[in-house]
């Protein structure tokens, strides 16, 4: 018998009302069982009438939550954005205020004071925990004026925030060039560019999107217009500068009224770090480690530079700037490894990628994928492709939904992200509601006579972000608050990390390749250059990583009321990175994680590599396509989302405390 997949629980054709009409609903019904479990007398402070009943509610609305705010970054209906950004902002402030109340705080403390939580389901513990703590994180336990204070301090928050980032998304800043100024760049990405004469004579127009930004910082070999590009990059949305130093205050009040010494302090409690200090002692430690064979990797550039500039006839000063990394480090490549990503990317066309991408997963995670039909699909855009995820090992049951919205266009979320839409949970009559994801990217668009192709980073994102994707419908958990990516934000990047391995797997590299024109796999000799070329430049990329982490931590443990976020921003880029930012720029204004949720929280890319190396070179490095060994990493880490401590899923996949040896010793390249 056919199984046929349940009809997707949200639905993205609604219109401007709909989305007002849903968020007002959402509000509505939230407050209702809120109202009645705060009005709960002693007698009838229940399991039933507390936990079922508030748990039933976040299952219930979570989706259609998240759906309304989804819409504002990939709607390409302007009153259906603009509706969904306000209704972000009413949801934001009833949610603040609904975390903020004492009445619902005092059932929920007087319950738990009465009940033995290790008599509860292990989820039901965990949820109750989950709660108290969260209403204690926002201040409940302190007097009602100060309770107030914070109550005011989280609002302005979430309006300085949301502000922010629909500025970053909007952003639409160009600059222009003549095609001799675009030297290097071939007729393929010329026409795929707006163009406009000046003066008779023919200039294209770069916005400050990837697809324009990366190619232009890569290939060119005119200096000065990569100079220009980069500068404009590095200094779009001022706007935001005075909307970061606001946040950055608002928070480190809002944390000292809570009784902790930083905003860092208050984040990092909830987190696997725990500490500032254990923080600062790893993201130094690295620095430190890293900061020689940065600069060695720089004077080598440095040499590269200088050589092509004798050969143009051109001057060469002896610096090395922010606008040269990409480019001189792709000739690195091509020279010493013959890495040419212009070759490599006909090997990867995005539909053939996408397909043999998901052909491992189904192997690894003992998944099936299904493409629905584009007339059946119900989608917010007609470029975008939906598909059914089952079970193939188990009970072949339906595992959920995943959306791919993989191209660019005008008003969309600018960068590549998985977006959680349906957290799954075991609803009322027992049934399991199935989980929706969307992958949001912006890849070249295919055009009349050559499909989408990827260079090798780009199939590194494709990778990393359906990781995210798979850990949202593999995950199986009584409730949707512990569902999928909610893991602890220093962990959520560890298993979306380890899969990027595979993208310089042997063996998966040969499997996923087929030239876009011959239907052949990449060569062997090829392979072998990708893998040897990993590590190339490697410290000069972590001390980037390690410059925004350390720049996370310094604006959110710092007492300075007057701080100057540009002017740390482009101190201690050159201190950690090694390399100054462009003359005049202010990166941070568009440092969109500090605005999205990944304040002091940045370090986590870094801290969560140690555990995904841990990983996959204590587990998959042997056979990397080891269905046992992928089974066992669905059932143990992606199944179980946050019902568990992160700490422990990793114990329980690796069989042992997890250990940073192989990190060190592949992703550092320092032997222990």
């Amino acid at each position: 018998m056919t199984q046929t997949a349940p009809t997707p629980s949200l639905d993205f054709s609604i219109n401007a009302e709909q989305v007002e009409k849903i968020t007002a609903d959402i509000i509505a019904e939230e407050l209702a069982v809120n109202d009645l479990v705060a009005s709960l007398k002693p007698e009838e402070q229940t399991y039933e009438n507390i936990v079922v009943r508030l748990a039933r509610i976040e299952n219930e609305l979570s989706g259609k939550a998240q759906l309304v705010s989804s819409l504002s970054q990939i709607s390409p209906d302007a009153a259906v954005r603009e509706a969904s950004v306000a209704a972000e902002t009413k949801y934001d402030q009833f949610s603040i205020e609904q975390s903020m109340r004492h009445d619902i705080y005092s059932v929920i403390t007087s319950y738990i004071a009465k009940t033995d939580l290790d008599s509860l389901e292990a989820e039901d513990a965990r949820l109750l925990r989950k709660m108290e703590r969260s209403f204690r994180r926002n201040g409940l336990h302190l007097s009602e004026e100060k309770r107030n204070e914070f109550k005011e301090l989280r609002k302005k928050l979430s309006e300085v925030c949301i502000e922010f980032n629909k500025n970053w998304a909007r952003e639409s800043s160009t600059v222009k060039f003549t095609k001799e100024e675009l030297e290097g760049l071939d007729d393929d990405f010329l026409d795929g560019l707006k163009t406009e004469e000046e003066d008779g004579v023919t200039k294209y127009i770069l916005t400050m999107k990837y697809p324009d930004v990366r190619p232009v910082l890569k290939l060119c070999k005119n200096e000065n217009t990569r100079k220009v590009h980069a500068t404009a990059y590095e200094s779009r949305n001022k706007e935001n500068i005075p909307l970061l130093e606001t946040a950055v205050k608002l928070r480190r009040q809002a944390a000292k009224i809570l009784g902790y010494k930083s905003h860092a302090d208050y984040v990092l409690e909830v987190k696997m770090a725990k500490t500032v200090s254990a923080v600062d002692k790893f993201l130094k430690d690295l620095a430190d480690r890293l900061h020689e064979p940065g600069l060695k990797e720089i004077e080598e550039l440095k040499e590269l530079k200088k050589a092509e500039k004798a050969a143009r006839g051109e001057k060469f000063d002896g610096s090395f700037n922010a606008w040269d990394s990409s480019y001189y480090q792709r000739i690195l490549l091509e020279n010493e490894y013959s890495v040419d990503q212009e070759q490599i990317k006909q090997y990867f066309s995005l539909e053939t990628t996408i397909q043999k991408m998901l052909d491992i997963y189904e192997k690894v995670l003992g998944l099936k994928f299904v493409k629905v039909p584009a007339d059946k699909a119900v989608v917010w855009h007609p470029d975008v492709q939906l598909f059914e995820c089952w079970d193939a090992v188990e009970d072949k049951s339906f595992s959920g939904f995943m959306y791919l919205d993989l191209f660019p266009r005008e008003n969309k979320y600018p960068h590549a992200a998985c977006f959680p839409l349906q957290p799954s949970y075991i609803a009322q009559n027992g049934e399991r509601v199935a989980p929706i994801a969307a992958m949001v990217a912006n890849f070249t668009k295919p055009t009349a006579d050559k499909p989408s192709l990827l260079k090798h980073d780009e199939v590194v994102t494709l990778f990393h972000e359906l990781g995210h994707v798979m850990h949202h419908l593999c995950s199986r958990t009584k409730y949707a608050r512990f569902h999928g990516t909610s893991v602890e934000g220093d962990f959520v990047e560890a298993p979306s990390q380890m899969l990027e391995n595979w993208c310089y797997d042997p063996k998966s590299l040969k499997y996923l390749t087929s030239h876009f024109k011959t239907g052949e796999p990449i060569s062997d000799e090829i392979i072998d250059r990708i893998v040897k070329a990993k590590n190339v430049d490697a410290a000069m990329l972590n001390l980037r990583q390690l410059f925004f982490g350390i720049y996370d931590m310094a604006i959110h443990t710092s007492d300075d009321e007057n701080l100057d976020t540009t002017k740390v921003y482009n101190d201690l880029r050159e201190e950690i990175s090694l390399i100054a930012a462009p003359e005049g720029s202010f990166g941070q204004a568009a440092f969109g994680h500090l605005m999205g949720g990944y304040d002091a929280g940045y370090y986590g890319y870094m801290w969560s590599k140690v555990f995904s190396s841990d990983m996959f070179f204590s587990k998959f490095e042997k056979d990397t396509l080891s269905p046992e060994v992928g089974f066992s990493y669905r059932k143990n880490i992606l199944e179980k989302g946050s019902s568990k401590d992160g700490m422990d899923l990793l114990k329980a996949f690796l069989g042992r405390e997890p250990s940073s040896d192989a990190f060190m010793r592949e992703d550092i390249g320092v032997s222990n």
